[in-house]
């Protein structure tokens, strides 16, 4: 008997309400199984995705709620489409009402792939210019550095020559990295 499996996907695991929205909209399918992870859909090696697509089998329908959960590549989106069908295995994406086995219905995919792609580029573009106009404003970006008092006692502690690094990272309440910065802008290396 054909099963319904359904793969849901969030970038982050801050994103605890996508999960919930992607699982609603499985409830009317009623799949027979559901895979979900918190991975980027950027990255090949999704083990959720993996798990599902092994449990599929011939006549199954996979599942998934927008084209973009599944991937953000086309090249991705189209191989695993074609690997689907070669199997005999429909894939419906819920949110954009698509279903492959039909012809309409694999074009309708094959654009959306392409659109998926491209809004994936045009987020890391926006992210881009925006750190870049952060900086050009001043914004100090990354970790804030640590105050003066805390960087005098770090050089204090090394110059004495009585504490070794991490006793050092300790006393101070920061990092190992911490403590070598401070050196480097110091000149203690030498």
């Amino acid at each position: 008997m054909a099963k319904t499996i359904a793969y849901g996907r969030t970038s982050t695991n801050k994103q605890d309400l996508g999960i919930e929205v992607q699982l609603e909209a499985f409830k009317p399918f009623k799949p027979d199984k559901i895979f979900t992870e918190q991975v980027s859909g950027r990255k090949t090696d999704r083990e959720e995705l993996t798990k599902a697509l092994k449990k599929l089998e011939t006549g199954d329908t996979f599942l998934i709620y927008r084209i973009d959960r599944l991937s953000r590549s086309v090249r991705q989106l189209i191989n695993l489409e074609a690997d689907l069908r070669e199997r005999n295995i429909h894939l419906k994406i819920i949110h954009e009402n698509i279903d492959t086995s039909t012809a309409m219905g694999r074009l309708i995919f094959n654009i959306l792939a392409t659109f998926a792609e491209m809004e994936s580029e045009n987020v890391s573009l926006r992210t881009k210019s925006a750190l870049q106009q952060a900086k050009k404003n001043g914004v100090i970006l990354g970790k804030k550095r640590i105050d003066e008092e805390t960087e005098q006692k770090i050089v204090e502690m090394y110059i004495s020559g009585n504490y070794i690094l991490q006793e050092i990272a300790e006393y101070c309440d920061v990092c190992l990295k911490t403590i070598y910065n401070v050196r480097k802008r110091n000149n203690l290396l030498n």
